[in-house]
């Protein structure tokens, strides 16, 4: 089954971070708050991989548009 690391959800959450910008309350832009949570959640189970098959559809998006495309849609 594939999976993620949780480096590379890391670097995909810095990817939209640096991508686009945060609002004017400083919150994360979507993308990288549909990965946050899990980000949280792995760090605090200590998980260094998560299966793509417990993530939504919205946050393997994410994932994939920020680690495996050249150009990122705004």
């Amino acid at each position: 089954m594939p999976s993620f690391t949780i480096a590379e959800i890391e670097q995909a959450i810095n990817v939209w971070r640096n991508r686009q910008a945060s609002g004017e309350d400083a919150a994360l832009c979507p993308k990288a708050r549909h990965l946050a949570d899990i980000y949280g959640e792995m760090i605090y189970a200590h998980a260094a991989t998560i299966d793509v098959s417990s993530l939504t559809a919205e946050q393997v998006d994410a994932v994939s548009t920020a680690l495996y495309q050249q150009e990122l849609p705004l």
